[in-house]
């Protein structure tokens, strides 16, 4: 979350290749006072490269082969943006992310591996890396080929063939597996006896070798070859290398002639002193290095000292990488080749060796430690913690204007409406801390869970205020986190046709965002919470969890698929449960917030004077709250929610405050189904999870089943 120093230098890692993950860990065991850093990655996960071959054989399960971004970004204090990078702009210190505002840097690493080189294009086979985009189409590809076809791979270098001995096993009996090489033979820089063993290796595999060729294309089901001859295969996967991503060169940073930034032995760009880079994606001049995942490993250590000595205007050391690495190959069948200055030897220690450097490289990234920030410098209070005039209409410049005919004028102290005729006001206020180091998600989540209340009494969402306080920092930072806040905010809020009308802002500790909202809804549609009947079913229009995920994120415990799941759910507004449900005319209503779904419930039945019984095996859950909950991870709110209910075991779900939840409505049981099966139909995990009892010891009582 915030650190309590003022931001002074952000430092932007853009992918989540090997040697970032490296920063983040060091950056984690050891913070950096006044360095905030952002994470933008293309997927939740990243794989690790030396456990590919062992995955495609089935020797790892996905989450041992993967790195989960969400609890190591948690841990090194890191803001993660999920996201694919289209550009950046060195000049302006920008990234461009579909969709959402740029992401500003002082200082930007560079580590995003690079694009495959497929001759042909996309449709002419399929590239091995990008390690997850390969890892897709491979089950894609499984699934679709026949029986018996044959698959190439090219590339005849450790890669290729680690791959090609990998799918050997994992299609045995199904496809037929050829591997074309460039080269005399596989591994042709490689010891002798390294090459003997791969070869025995590829025989025993049943793996066909074409070697002394290069591949052309992959046209009409035939693999052209340089001699003119072909091989027919249904498909070809290219091992045979990669070039850098097209936005790279595009930004004007210095690149080699394959698209790769030029970097120093510092790895600092060498046109570009704040752009660093690694991994594929780099080159380092004068020491060219084979484009393979040991090199990003190594120089992850090296990459996160020079960014921290860049921060602080120190001069950088220049990364030694040793000449000769030790190389091991998987051979599959629990055997291994290994060599190293010019000495090769295979076996099934070797195999084992592998398997224990790959799983203890792994561990590495879930065993840290966060210290704790120093204290932060003394602002003041009052108006004179109020973002200054300049932030704020710099933020306030970068959000759409909206035209409304009901605002009479926003230029006062104040904004000026006129009410429609006929219609009630519905009046709510939310406002919290942030929860996520994403200022552009976090405004979303904030907007949709405060129109929440508006659709809980079957009002339509009608204007806004802002309340918004970011921690002290630079003019331009400040504004750019209230800006990425207030768009995304605004971006929930038009969608809902809600109108943004002002606000307030100021300088605090912590970043934190609120609205007061105002809705209309005429007077006989007004949706309370009294008025359920016995008989009566409750639905519950979301799942629940999103306390104990969010728990689990801030302990780093909370894998990042299911923090995704739980982001997703928030930022999703009750609108289309709203509507679809007031079609039903509901006999009452509430939305599960931060008394969890017992105390909004209770809050239901005692204005109803019922009770009520919940079917435990009905709720629906987010994806890993279960889990979390299992292991004791609860949210700081849930034992004062759970008072509700007394010693009731299996509870952590229903005192779980929700951000942003669902509402929960009472209905007639002839009108449930049909609610139930309109909400399905429209795309909500919606369920009915109990009905309505007569208050025979109480009203607010609530029975588990």
């Amino acid at each position: 979350m915030q650190p309590s120093r003022p931001v002074e230098t952000d430092i932007v890692l853009l992918g989540a290749g090997h040697a970032h993950v490296e920063v983040l860990r060091r950056f984690a065991m050891r913070p950096e006072p006044g360095v905030r850093l952002t994470l933008i990655g293309r997927e939740p996960e990243t794989p690790y490269s030396g456990m590919l071959p062992g995955l495609i054989r089935g020797d790892y399960t996905h989450q041992e082969a993967h790195i989960d971004l969400a609890p190591l970004a948690a841990m090194a204090n890191a803001r993660l943006i999920l996201a694919e990078a289209v550009a950046f702009d060195p000049n302006e210190r920008t990234v461009t992310l579909p969709g959402r505002p740029d992401i500003a840097f002082d200082l930007l690493s560079i580590d995003v591996g690079g694009v495959p080189i497929v001759p042909g294009g996309s449709e002419a086979g399929i590239g091995v890396k990008p390690i997850g985009l390969f890892l897709d189409r491979l089950q894609h590809l499984e699934a679709a080929l026949p029986a018996g076809v044959r698959v190439a791979v090219v590339g005849g270098g450790p890669g290729g063939v680690e791959l090609a001995l990998a799918l050997a096993e994992r299609f045995a009996g199904r496809l037929r597996l050829v591997l074309v090489s460039a080269t005399a033979e596989p591994l042709s820089i490689s010891p002798a006896a390294a090459r003997r063993a791969v070869r025995q290796a590829l025989v025993d595999a049943s793996v066909e070798l074409v070697s002394g060729v290069s591949a052309i294309e992959l046209r009409d089901g035939r693999l052209l070859l340089s001699d003119g001859s072909y091989v027919e295969v249904a498909t070809a996967l290219w091992a045979t290398g990669v070039q850098g991503p097209a936005f790279l060169a595009a930004s004007g940073v210095a690149c080699d002639p394959i698209g790769c930034i030029r970097v120093t032995h510092d790895l600092r760009s060498v046109s570009h002193p704040h752009i660093f880079a690694a991994g594929d994606c780099a080159s380092v001049e004068g020491d060219p290095r084979p484009k393979a995942g040991v090199w990003a490993v190594r120089a992850g250590a090296p990459l996160a000292e020079n960014l921290r000595r860049a921060a602080k205007g120190w001069a950088l050391k220049p990364w030694k990488p040793q000449r000769n690495g030790l190389a091991i190959l998987g051979l599959g069948r629990g055997r291994a080749v290994a060599w190293r200055n010019g000495i090769a030897v295979q076996g099934r220690r070797l195999w084992w060796l592998k398997d224990r450097i790959d799983r203890r490289w792994m561990r590495m990234y879930t065993e840290m430690r966060m210290e704790p920030d120093p204290d932060a410098p003394m602002r003041c209070g009052g108006c004179g913690a109020k973002v200054s005039a300049e932030v704020l209409a710099g933020a306030l410049a970068t959000l759409p204007r909206g035209e409304s005919p009901d605002l009479l004028t926003t230029l006062d102290d104040a904004a000026v409406l006129k009410p429609p005729l006929g219609k009630l006001l519905v009046q709510s206020v939310d406002h919290f801390r942030a929860f996520l180091d994403d200022p552009f998600v976090f405004g979303q989540i904030a907007a949709a869970h405060a129109l929440s209340d508006l659709y809980a009494m079957g009002a339509e969402p009608w204007t806004a205020l802002a309340i918004a306080s970011v921690p002290y920092a630079s003019s331009q930072k400040m504004r750019a986190e209230l800006s990425a806040m207030l768009q995304g905010a605004t971006e929930i809020l038009r969608a809902d046709g809600c109108a943004l009308i002002g606000g307030h802002s100021a300088e605090a500790s912590e970043t934190a965002l609120g609205f007061s909202v105002t809705g209309l809804v005429d007077s006989g549609r007004i949706l309370r919470k009294g008025g359920l009947q016995p008989g009566d079913q409750l639905i519950l229009t979301k799942p629940l969890g999103t306390g104990i995920v969010l728990a689990g994120h801030m302990r780093g415990n909370a894998r990042a698929r299911w923090l995704m799941a739980a982001i997703d759910s928030m930022r999703t507004t009750n609108a289309a449960a709203a509507r679809i449900a007031m079609a039903h005319r509901p006999r009452a209503g509430t939305d599960v917030t931060g008394f969890g779904l017992a105390g909004h419930l209770v809050e239901m039945l005692e204005a109803s004077g019922a009770a009520a019984v919940l079917r435990l095996a009905a709720i629906p859950a987010l994806p890993g709250a279960r889990a979390l909950a299992a292991h004791g991870i609860e949210s700081t709110l849930a034992p004062d929610n759970r008072r509700v209910l007394g010693d009731a075991p299996d509870t952590a779900l229903l005192v779980d405050p929700q951000t942003s939840g669902g509402l929960l409505l009472g209905l007639p049981a002839q009108r449930a189904a049909g609610c139930l099966q309109a909400l399905v139909e429209g795309g909500l995990n919606a369920a009915i999870i109990g009905e309505v009892e007569a208050a025979q010891e109480g009203a607010g009582r609530i029975r588990l089943e």
